[in-house]
């Protein structure tokens, strides 16, 4: 059952007070969600974030609910899929990182993804796009909790794998994109590569558009999942948007993912949908930076990281946040923008109280989210969190506590080196975004003190860790004694 809204009050209230008469429970039924998750996406890459190129869908988009400037993802396109999908911190479930091909990958069928806690509640539920928490069948999004299915099993950059001159198949899997139905294995339909890449977006905006005309005016609310694979590598652009900026295919691509969102909020509008749907707009992962000899490029072909130092896998700002915004016309005020800290773990409990199912959340297990409703709702002014824990692979990178931030490892780029540090670095990052001015050495040890709420933190994590032993990659995991 949906929450008792302040709009459903007004309407009971008046049909007591003079007789008009209720709404019918198709006028009252839980709010549908879509959640739009765009691939490795900068802070900067949108035009009201500080972007030159114009992404104006986007723009209006995020004036029409509450846009989030301190939202932070997971360090990995593996990760950040987890942790939307069980609200659990992703070294919990052997999701920490991305499995190179060959590796134990995906989670365990133990896990009680978002899509099989809606389903319960009598949503229909779909994916379309880009899955990559489970290569393997029996670990596809139809196990997880999707009615239906059609994207790609693993990373985006596999498209280029036939492409290169020393690609054996008979020693490494021929990428393919997959569609599955829940009852049934899925099952490889055709090539992906680059061609495949090129069109991808467009295909995965096509179904989704489908699948909302065929699916929003019926009796049961529905969940759509769309993973974008812009911006991610191989770097190409459907060819309706290719030479559009005059500034480059990094730049094309921020016309065509505009595009492809403005057809699925569209969509909405056109079925009569949009003021009954939670929208939720983010990226996984800021942008990766290359290698350029001996130094490293500033961006991916263009991705910016507004004014945050680092990118993807760095445990910097520049990789952990990403534009966030949420929808929801009557209940999410309009033009909100704020700086209070949202992490990707939170979005997992927070839909399930928006729609009323908050009792079927977990219990068995660790839930490292917190229900953010109260704040989406602007029944509070302030977040429920005030850290973030940031893990790169196995180790704790970094700890954000409130506007300051203490790192035990850095990584400069994507590709560099890891430096594990004599003594912590510690940064405000509200007076220093592009952490650049080291508090704990050059202020002479005064905000040492920084660590007495980190380190129970990092204390209370050990000890539910302890409690609840973390499944290893590709684990048959099934249960907690």
């Amino acid at each position: 059952m949906r929450p008792f809204s302040r709009q459903l009050f007004a309407i009971t209230f008046a049909a007591l007070l003079f007789g008009v008469a209720s709404p019918s429970f198709a006028q009252t039924k839980q709010p549908n969600i879509i959640y739009l998750l765009v691939d490795n996406w900068g802070w900067g890459d949108i035009s009201v974030q500080g972007s030159t190129v114009s992404t104006p869908v986007i723009d209006a988009f995020a004036a029409e609910g509450t846009r989030f400037l301190n939202f932070n993802i997971e360090n990995q396109c593996t990760p950040t899929r987890s942790a939307i999908h069980t609200g659990r911190l992703p070294i919990r479930s052997g999701t920490q990182k991305v499995a190179a091909p060959g590796e134990p990958d995906g989670l365990a069928p133990w896990e009680y993804t978002i899509a099989e806690l809606l389903s319960d509640a009598g949503y229909k539920t779909a994916l379309f796009g880009k899955w990559h928490i489970g290569s393997q069948v029996g670990r596809h999004p139809s196990d997880q909790g999707y009615d239906e299915w059609w994207g790609i099993n693993e990373g985006s950059n596999a498209a280029a794998y036939t492409s290169t001159p020393e690609f054996d198949p008979k020693v490494a899997a021929t990428p393919h994109f997959w569609e599955g139905k829940k009852g049934a294995p899925s099952y490889e339909t055709e090539l992906y590569d680059i061609p495949g890449k090129t069109t991808f977006d467009q295909k995965i905006t096509d179904r989704a558009v489908d699948y909302i005309q065929r699916t929003a005016n019926g009796d049961d609310p529905f969940y759509l999942y769309v993973g974008f694979t812009q911006f991610h590598p191989p770097w190409v652009v459907h060819p309706d948007f290719d030479g559009v900026s005059g500034a480059g295919y990094y730049s094309d691509i921020k016309y065509e993912v505009d595009h492809n969102i403005g057809r699925i909020l569209q969509t909405l509008e056109a079925v009569n949908a949009a003021d009954d749907t939670i929208v939720i707009l983010t990226g996984d992962n800021g942008p990766g930076t290359l290698p350029q000899g001996l130094g490293y490029a500033t961006g991916e072909v263009g991705g910016s990281t507004g004014p945050w130092r680092g990118a993807l896998s760095t445990g910097f700002e520049g990789g952990m946040r990403t534009p966030g915004m949420i929808r929801w016309p009557g209940q999410v005020q309009a033009g909100v923008v704020t700086n209070e800290i949202i992490s990707v773990l939170d979005i997992y409990p927070t839909l399930a109280t928006l729609v009323g199912e908050a009792a079927r959340i977990p219990t068995d297990r660790p839930i490292d989210g917190i229900d953010q409703s109260a704040f989406i709702l602007g029944e509070q002014e302030v977040s429920n969190r005030e850290h973030i824990v940031t893990f790169v692979g196995d180790d704790v990178f970094a700890v954000k506590w409130r506007d300051l931030k203490v790192h035990f490892f850095t990584a400069e780029a994507s590709f560099s080196e890891i430096k594990k540090h004599t003594f912590p670095q510690v940064y405000n990052i509200k007076e220093d975004p592009s952490e650049q001015f080291e508090l704990w050495g050059n202020e002479g040890f005064a905000h040492a003190w920084v660590m007495t709420p980190v380190t129970g933190i990092l204390t209370d994590l050990a000890k539910s860790m302890a409690a609840f032993p973390n499944i290893q990659p590709g684990q048959d995991f099934d249960g907690y004694d």
